[in-house]
């Protein structure tokens, strides 16, 4: 058996659990060659890729209210009042922590960084997991063309349920970017809450990704707490982390700080 066929079997195994299965093929292929380059034994080699998986996204999903978010969805219509609208959206946002604790500095934030880099044509949300319902609160024109990430099927299905009914059209993708890197050029980049994910799978990799962005501004930001709500000296960690990308990327940067999440404006 070649090693890609052994990586396909365990690809098909991990498609079996439940917890796993609406991860993008990519996805799945890359932890699977992880563990098979380890691990001969088809056994030995999914349960090393499970427990992978569920270390690098085991918090998030365990932590994620999908079917609130879909009852929710089946709600939406392009008919909606704009009030009516904000508040599913607001309700969809409080089905994961990683956006319910934006909610209070949401408004405030979008404001200010649009004032600081002017308004987006194109808009590129990597890992955007929820994110792409706060875009009521964004101020965006309805020309803006917002292109959106994750490796969750569920989520991008989401995603462009949403876009159709606000009148922005498709723009979510199902796309591992530690696979396949962005391809699009664009005004902004959101990466939020996801470097220490993508680190934890490949030191290195938020550098490399920031090197291949073709885009004005890139946004990065950082949780201030845990998902259980521990400070553990988060801040000054990130705080060094962006500072040491920055030197090497030798860009501009402006930190935006808020209570729940701190910001990085890199680039203009």
């Amino acid at each position: 058996m070649t090693h890609g066929d052994f990586c396909q079997e365990v690809v098909d195994r991990l498609k079996q659990a439940r917890k796993y299965r609406h991860l993008c093929e990519d996805t799945l292929y890359r932890v699977a060659d992880w563990a098979g380059r380890r691990h001969p034994n088809g056994k030995t080699a999914v349960r090393a890729a499970k427990r992978k998986l569920h270390q690098v996204y085991g918090a998030y999903l365990d932590a994620f209210r999908f079917a609130r978010v879909e009852e929710l969805l089946g709600g939406l219509s392009p008919s909606l009042p704009d009030a009516d609208l904000r508040a599913a959206c607001y309700e969809i946002l409080q089905c994961h922590a990683s956006t319910a604790e934006r909610l209070p500095i949401m408004a405030g934030f979008y404001r200010d960084l649009f004032e600081e880099i002017g308004q987006p044509r194109t808009l590129l949300d990597l890992a955007c997991g929820l994110h792409p319902f706060a875009l009521p609160w964004m101020g965006l024109d309805r020309a803006v063309r917002y292109v959106a990430y994750d490796i969750d099927h569920r989520l991008v299905g989401a995603a462009n349920d949403f876009f159709r009914c606000v009148g922005h059209g498709p723009g979510a993708v199902c796309r591992d970017i530690l696979v396949s890197g962005p391809d699009l050029e664009a005004d902004v980049v959101f990466l939020f809450k996801s470097v220490p994910c993508l680190e934890q799978q490949m030191k290195g990799a938020t550098g490399d990704l920031l090197r291949r962005l073709r885009a004005d501004y890139v946004v990065v930001s950082f949780p201030v707490r845990t998902l259980g709500g521990r400070e553990k000296g988060m801040a000054q960690h990130y705080d060094a982390l962006m500072d040491r990308m920055v030197d090497d990327l030798k860009v501009p940067v402006r930190k935006m700080a808020y209570p729940v999440e701190t910001f990085y404006v890199l680039g203009g």
